[in-house]
């Protein structure tokens, strides 16, 4: 697809557009700080405004607005949202969380609350969770920190309990779980999760070939593939796909006239890659919009209109909207009466649901050592959903109100109408256990397969359909508390300086951390000056420097050799550098490693 990119004086993107595909531009606009103040998608607009420390405070869009503070260490306080939710923090002397509150809704729809409290022990773990109905969630490590045991309690009675029984490499090898029985799993000598065994005894393959292509049969005789990674056949399966790489077709049979095409399903893309619209066997549409940053704003199936507002990265608001067909006017009408109101609540910064807050009713959200959301329960107490998983995210068992919590692995919205989970950038098909269309990075998303998920469902995530993270990696720095391997900086022009950033912001001392360094991944932002910096073992960095990394980005971006005066005065210059400013002496700011 033919794309155009418009720049300001400063290099900084600020408009996108598609003259062949007529898709409506994509434009973005920045303050004097060079941080991104709005962007705007067709009759979408997003504002932001930030405090001193480069932190949102308000953020605008379509009409709701929701404004954050923070205290003087930078973690948030209060966010409140003019669409009807209120959510308070509250710490510890360590700045753990200790107490957690939120209403959401208003008072003709009916306001609900929720809240938990949390207990963190010498070390920072979090090893009770106390929620809404006398639930009580507890946690128990190994030396290691990983999760070996959780329970839930109510009454002084243990109502569930899962134990985790790892391997070298952090390899998960069994989950027992009191109710359902154990599942064992097996892996490649190189780490690749390639088999589980159920409770039931049902077995699950997940094989997989030299470049990442992946089949669910031991013998690898499944299933077909294309370059690239194109799932071409998979059993009886057919997939087609587009110039670009996006899936357009998957149906039963051959498609030759004799076979036809059986349960057809066709996918329609927007120029930017996002998915506009799926076609089912019914000839029911599906169909999907976005805002300039890739959040999904909408899905209309029917009759029914469900909208999302954001807090950010995760969604915040949720309701629905009924239309009717007008065939005088050729279009569809839609209700400004909205209900199912909710208000999704996670685990701070991060993408782990804990709470929703629907039509006034509160009900507790509980996960996984991955974060997957497994139970919920009722403000009295009372189970109301549970779910087991595979390998791939297809359902197994579900119980209760099926459908209730829709996420999947982290960043994974789920769509019943489709099979199809919305992953920001991508979607995710558990059956297919892969995307449906290529990385949008290439391989600098980590993996060889432009079209694969993770080598580890048990360990590691994407929550953005971009580049995969494995929160177990031996190769990791192990944090405990607080503290944070993975993190991001604004790059500061100079590797010390960047090193300085990221251990502040990851709660680490650089004495802690001998036989560490920080890599910086390639994903450099020139818009926010930002990258993402990992801390692992000095003689296991190697496998981290198969790709360029932010520097050079920097380097060919900004026009100026990283560690020099040059470059530290392009970071000051563009409101990212941090600490004292840079002498009149032109050194060159010496590589520190």
């Amino acid at each position: 697809t033919e794309r155009e990119y418009g720049y300001d004086a400063c290099s900084r993107v600020t408009r996108v557009s598609y003259p062949t595909a007529g898709d409506p531009d994509q434009t973005y606009a920045y303050g004097l700080s060079g941080r991104l103040v709005q962007a705007s998608r067709g009759e979408s607009t997003v504002e932001f405004a930030y405090n001193s420390l480069g932190l949102p405070v308000r953020e605008t869009a379509d009409g709701n607005t929701i404004l954050r503070t923070y205290d003087h260490t930078g973690r948030i306080l209060t966010l409140d949202s003019t669409t009807g939710a209120s959510l308070r923090y509250t710490r510890n002397g360590y700045g753990e969380l200790e107490g957690f509150t939120a209403t959401g809704g208003s008072e003709a729809d009916g306001a609900g609350s929720w809240e938990s409290s949390h207990r963190h022990d010498t070390l920072g773990f979090e090893v009770e969770r106390i929620l809404p109905g006398g639930v009580v969630r507890s946690f128990a490590y190994d030396d290691i920190g990983r999760l070996v045991d959780a329970r839930i309690r109510k009454d002084s009675r243990t109502r569930h309990m899962r134990r985790y029984r790892w391997g070298v490499a952090d390899r998960l090898l069994s989950v027992e779980d009191s109710r359902r029985g154990e599942t064992r799993y097996s892996y490649t000598p190189t780490g690749q999760l390639d088999r589980a065994e159920y409770p039931d005894g049902r077995e699950q393959w997940r094989k997989s070939d030299p470049v990442g292509n992946l089949y669910p049969d031991p013998d690898m005789k499944l299933r077909r593939y294309l370059s690239g990674g194109r799932l071409e056949q998979d059993g009886e399966w057919h997939c087609e796909y587009d110039a670009d790489g996006n899936l357009t077709e998957r149906y039963l049979g051959t498609g030759k006239w004799l076979d036809g095409k059986k349960d057809r399903w066709r996918y329609r893309w927007n120029a930017d890659g996002s998915l506009a619209k799926v076609v089912r066997p019914d000839k029911r549409e599906v169909e999907f919009t976005y805002d300039a940053l890739g959040r999904r704003l909408s899905k209309s199936f029917g009759t029914t209109v469900t909208r999302w507002v954001w807090n950010g990265n995760v969604p915040l608001h949720q309701w629905k909207q009924r239309r009717e067909y007008s065939v005088m006017e050729d279009r569809w009408n839609t209700d400004t009466e909205r209900h199912d109101m909710t208000v999704w609540l996670f685990d701070e910064e991060s993408f782990v649901p804990m709470a929703m807050i629907k039509e006034g009713r509160s009900y507790s959200i509980l996960t996984d050592q991955l974060g997957t959301p497994t139970e919920a329960y009722d403000a009295d107490g009372n189970e109301v959903w549970s779910r087991m998983l595979d390998m791939d995210g297809n359902v197994i068992e579900e119980t209760g109100n099926k459908g209730m919590v829709p996420f999947l692995f982290q960043g994974q919205y789920y769509d019943r109408e489709t099979g199809l989970a919305y992953n920001r950038f991508r979607y995710y098909s558990p059956k297919m256990g892969m995307y449906v269309s290529q990385d949008p990075i290439g391989l600098a998303g980590r993996i060889l397969n432009l079209y694969g998920y993770v080598d580890d469902t048990n360990a590691w995530s994407d929550i953005f359909g971009l580049i995969k993270f494995e929160t177990n990696d031996p190769d990791l720095f192990p944090v405990t508390g607080n503290q944070q391997n993975t993190v991001t900086i604004k790059m500061q022009g100079s590797r010390g300086r960047d090193f300085t950033a990221a251990y502040k912001e990851a709660g680490i001392s650089r004495k802690s951390a001998t036989g560490y360094t920080w890599h910086h991944n390639d994903d450099f932002n020139p818009i926010t000056g930002t990258c993402t910096m990992v801390l692992v073992r000095t003689e296991g960095r190697h496998k981290y420097e198969s790709h360029t990394g932010a520097v050079k980005q920097f380097q060919d971006l900004m026009g100026h050799k990283y560690d020099t005066r040059a470059a530290v005065v392009e970071s000051q210059s563009q409101g990212w550098l941090m600490g004292r400013k840079p002498s009149e002496k032109k050194n060159s700011y010496q590589k520190t490693s």
